[in-house]
């Protein structure tokens, strides 16, 4: 016969149990109602519009390239986009989190070129003492290159060793990452942005692709995106 103070005990527990899925499931379904409300937002036409001229206000420069920018969204402005899922709960407040991408939404230019980039081991490390990096990852790297305000797109060559978020990029066979790879650059391209190949030995694969320029150094990229 079971011991009546161990049955009580594992009852308790279980209704426990019950309660944490429960509050974890709705945890899941309030993170995915924002999410969808903030991919519907940064989707918007005014939003865009908005990041494209405040980032030419912090940086001049790419005063050039803001004509092509707003004709391809005049271009895109019947694209279907997310609409934010309705619901009668409370809004979840999320803590503030500092990532470079944030670039946008601090007052005052920024000093330094920004490069998102696809990098191997050392090399963000490398390139951070002479300019702002923004590391792209598989999951999320259309999202950061296309609503952050950075100034190329720069593809490391040592990006596809084995160990790191792009292992294997560059490799035959591996066509999700050779897919990856290529919308990045062509969202970059339809940016104006310039598309930098970094390294002296990249693989066939890289190497046989169009690139904007080719450095070893971080004083070439500085060279290349300051005026």
């Amino acid at each position: 016969m079971a011991d009546p103070i161990d049955a009580a005990a594992l009852a308790k527990a279980h209704q426990q149990t019950a309660r944490l899925r429960a509050a974890l499931r709705d945890r899941e379904e309030r993170l995915k109602e924002t999410e969808q409300r903030l991919a519907a937002l940064e989707a918007s036409t005014t939003w865009r519009v908005g990041r494209l001229m405040a980032g030419t206000a912090r940086n001049p420069k790419r005063g050039a390239r803001l004509p092509r920018e707003l004709m391809q969204l005049w271009k895109d402005r019947h694209s279907p986009t997310a609409a934010p899922a309705k619901s009668d709960r409370k809004p979840v407040h999320i803590e503030q989190t500092d990532r470079p991408e944030d670039r946008l939404l601090v007052a005052g230019p920024c000093e330094t070129a920004v490069v998102a980039g696809i990098f191997g081991h050392g090399t963000a490390d490398l390139i951070a003492s002479h300019a702002k990096v923004m590391p792209l990852y598989p999951h999320d790297a259309k999202i950061v290159l296309g609503t952050a305000d950075v100034d190329a797109l720069l593809v490391d060559a040592t990006a596809g060793a084995p160990g790191g978020p792009w292992a294997y990029l560059g490799q035959p066979g591996m066509y999700d990452r050779d897919r990856a790879l290529h919308d990045l650059r062509r969202l970059a391209r339809s940016r104006d942005l310039p598309v930098v190949l970094w390294g002296a030995a990249p693989p066939p694969t890289l190497a046989i692709l169009e690139w904007d320029a080719v450095v070893t150094t971080p004083a070439q990229l500085t060279e290349l995106l300051v005026p």
